[in-house]
């Protein structure tokens, strides 16, 4: 067994809103944000609207447009 993260099956572009299965709002509702990229086997995303980046397992990143 590889010890290397899987990557989502399509990756988003760079910008490209994306869910974060692993982070939660409020609600309990998967976060949302902007694609940013991989690296080092982590997925960097930051919110829509400009903020701090933060990074989860690119496992995790769900294309909007695959419910």
């Amino acid at each position: 067994m590889s010890s290397c993260p899987r990557m989502p099956i399509s990756t988003p572009k760079v910008g490209e809103i994306v869910r974060d299965l692993a982070h939660r709002t409020a609600d309990g509702e998967p976060t949302e944000g902007a694609y940013m990229e991989t690296l080092a086997g982590l997925a960097y995303l930051r919110p829509a609207g400009g903020g701090c980046e933060w990074t989860t397992k690119p496992e995790h990143v769900q294309r909007l447009d695959h419910p």
